[in-house]
């Protein structure tokens, strides 16, 4: 991944060259900032992309196993599964509707938490006062 140039407080703080001739600034200098910001942005875009990626894996996976579980408790209901214990793999059994405890139920409030921790570490903890 591509390391980001500029913080915030960079990008606010930037002073640029005056032009020798004339008033304005020096494009050239302009430019050159304005490409680095672009790359900034480019590398923000792909971690975006590689986190979201990640999420929906693991969204992915959260799923295969809640289905193994309940394929399991159907199979052998009085057997208690530890952690050590490896699960073979098991013919797809429709999913018995059951009322979850809350410890397992990902709720859209645990994912939106789980956005603005993502968007804190990308973006930083004073993205919300720029």
């Amino acid at each position: 991944m591509e390391q980001v140039k500029y913080t915030q407080k960079d990008i606010l703080e930037r002073v640029f060259k005056q032009k020798r001739m004339g008033v304005g600034y020096d494009p050239a200098d302009v430019d050159n900032f304005l490409d680095d910001i672009i790359k900034d942005y480019g590398a923000y875009a792909g971690r975006i992309d590689q986190l979201q990626n990640e999420v929906t894996r693991l969204q992915t996976a959260l799923k295969a196993s809640q289905e193994q579980l309940v394929a399991v408790k159907q199979q052998q209901p009085q057997t208690v599964v530890t952690p050590a214990t490896v699960i073979p793999e098991a013919p797809y059994v429709a999913p018995v509707v059951e009322t979850p405890r809350p410890a397992q139920v990902v709720t859209n409030l645990d994912l939106i938490k789980r956005v603005a921790n993502l968007e804190r570490a990308v973006f930083g903890h004073d993205a919300e006062n720029v």
